[in-house]
């Protein structure tokens, strides 16, 4: 399913690796250029968060959706034997790279479930504050529920596409993350700024009432149309990130240094729980204070070279009530979803869990020739 939703944006992902590489094969994310240009978007978005306080909300929202997305995926290294962690660790001593498979397996599917709960109020409140420029655009009131109500239009595409852009950026920040074996090559760096620059008109593409085909060939419009602008917001935004996210990595080890023993029970738990500070300052900082000036930034960026206001003044001049929001299948499917991380997180032991992976840890070490 996947697949079939990735294929077309991977159309726009692809020439936007052709643009990068007829530019020298390498995106140049810490420019003066870059920063200049995101960072000259900031007095019109200050001016509309003035004006639309409701931003706010949907970014503290998010903030901490990411931040609570961050403690359950945690909570599945508090079920794996302390056992394991130590043969892991030995295993990378001995270049043992494909031991302990049934376990990544697990935590594979974990993560991917974890990464689909979030995806959905974060998918939500990134529409909602697409809407909030959209109807800004027409000249109509700003609401909460007017916002909740247009982001749910078409909320099922944008869900999947939070997702799927989820997953490329969890698995990029995991695999930039220092390790003995399997870095990320210049390619996968490539590949993955391709696709963050090609997609960066996807949401308000949909909201829009666009499919994947149309949005992916409106997002590329914005590097067509404005390359030096596409590529200053983006990648101005990533580099900020950047550093964002190394003060964080640099506060964490001092947190760990200071505050973490290697020789208690779930020390690799203890270690990740401790990180969790600077996670949720990290996450605040990008969140509340950071995307929102990415975000709006290419709200208006994508009206402007894609001239949709005739469109929008259509898709939002009648907006459902509130409710409708809450009664949807998207919001049914969240919920299930949703209810499967919370009965796991809370009641691990007495649904069986932790020692489904327990035994999963066992025929692992098995295999790796410990008893």
């Amino acid at each position: 399913m996947f697949d079939s939703i990735r294929d077309p944006l991977n159309d726009a992902r692809d020439e936007a690796k052709q643009y990068f590489e007829r530019q020298g094969h390498r995106p140049k994310t810490f420019t003066v250029s870059n920063f200049s240009i995101f960072f000259g978007n900031i007095p019109g978005v200050l001016n509309l968060l003035r004006k639309e306080p409701e931003i706010l909300a949907f970014a503290i929202f998010q903030w901490l959706v990411v931040w609570a997305a961050y403690l359950a995926w945690v909570q599945m290294l508090h079920w794996i034997p302390d056992q394991l962690w130590d043969a892991v660790r030995s295993a990378s001593e001995d270049n043992r790279k494909n031991a302990f498979a049934l376990v990544n397996l697990a935590l594979l599917g974990w993560t991917f479930l974890i990464v689909m709960v979030a995806s959905y109020p974060i998918g939500l409140c990134n529409a909602a504050m697409v809407a909030v420029h959209d109807l800004r655009t027409t000249g109509q009131e700003v609401t909460i529920a007017r916002c909740l109500a247009i982001a749910d239009r078409h909320l099922g595409r944008i869900w999947l596409f939070t997702a799927i852009d989820g997953w490329i950026t969890v698995r990029a920040i995991l695999g930039r993350l220092p390790k003995k074996h399997n870095h990320r090559t210049a390619l996968d760096e490539l590949l993955y700024y391709a696709w963050k620059v090609a997609t960066m008109g996807v949401v308000p593409a949909l909201v829009n009432g666009r499919d994947f085909v149309a949005a992916g060939r409106d997002s590329i419009r914005l590097l067509e149309s404005e390359p030096q602008k596409a590529l200053g917001l983006r990648l101005g935004y990533s580099a900020v990130c950047w550093i964002v996210g190394i003060a964080s990595y640099v506060f964490t080890f001092f947190v760990l240094r200071y505050d973490w023993r290697p020789d208690r029970p779930h020390y690799i738990y203890d270690a990740y729980l401790l990180a969790a500070i600077p996670v949720f300052v990290a996450v605040g900082i990008v969140t509340v204070l950071i995307r929102p000036i990415y975000l709006l930034s290419v709200a208006r960026f994508y009206s402007d070279a894609n001239n949709v206001a005739g469109e929008v003044n259509k898709d939002i001049t009648s907006v459902p009530g509130w409710l409708d929001v809450f009664s949807s299948g998207n919001a049914l499917c969240f919920c299930v979803t949703f209810a499967v991380v919370f009965v796991a997180v809370l009641f691990s032991d007495q649904i069986g869990l932790t020692g489904w992976i327990a035994g999963l840890a066992d025929r692992d070490l098995a295999s790796y020739g410990l008893p």
